[in-house]
């Protein structure tokens, strides 16, 4: 336990991933601030469209700018998640013992995370496109496609916790019969 406590790279990894989470946490805070700024200061936020993009046509959509940012704070959220869990891992790991049923079922969710993740990526984009083309006309694109590494990542998550469960239920069968 004390070469674990002393790995570099478990320290600076422990340090990285609590940072991202409450990066995270901030972010979806200060997006979720963005929805009644948004309503409230709708004009002002026109007008500055209209000076930056010089398109005269602009309109400011309300209803899918709110949308948008709800959906950026959501995806901001299960992000938020995904490193509240894997900071519980990191820290069985500095503990000494990772290879526990809660670490499995951590590393399921990780995987639930980033599928959900994937998937708000969709609409997200759909509403970014439909903001984007209020602000700057019917030229606009935004481009969506499907993450082949994210849900690469999904994969390989939903097999690393099977990997995992099968462990765990190993070392206990083994405990058993000491």
């Amino acid at each position: 336990m004390a070469k674990i406590l002393r790995d570099p790279f478990l320290r600076f990894g422990a340090v990285i991933v609590k940072t991202g989470q409450y990066l995270f946490a901030l972010a979806a805070a200060l997006v979720l601030l963005l929805v009644p700024l948004s309503v409230v200061f709708g004009d002002n936020v026109l007008q500055a469209v209209h000076q930056h993009f010089a398109f005269a046509d602009s309109y400011y959509p309300v209803g899918s700018v709110v949308t948008l940012l709800l959906f950026v704070s959501a995806v901001l959220a299960l992000w938020w998640m995904f490193f509240r869990y894997l900071t519980n891992i990191v820290d069985t790991v500095v503990e000494g013992d990772p290879f526990i049923a809660s670490n499995a079922s951590r590393i399921q969710r990780m995987a639930f995370l980033l599928l959900a993740i994937q998937l708000i990526y969709i609409p997200t984009a759909a509403f970014g496109l439909i903001v984007e083309t209020a602000f700057k006309g019917p030229t606009s694109e935004v481009d969506v496609f499907w993450d082949f590494t994210g849900l690469l990542m999904v994969i390989t998550l939903f097999v690393f916790a099977r990997v995992f469960r099968h462990g765990t239920d190993m070392r206990s069968d083994l405990q058993g019969t000491i």
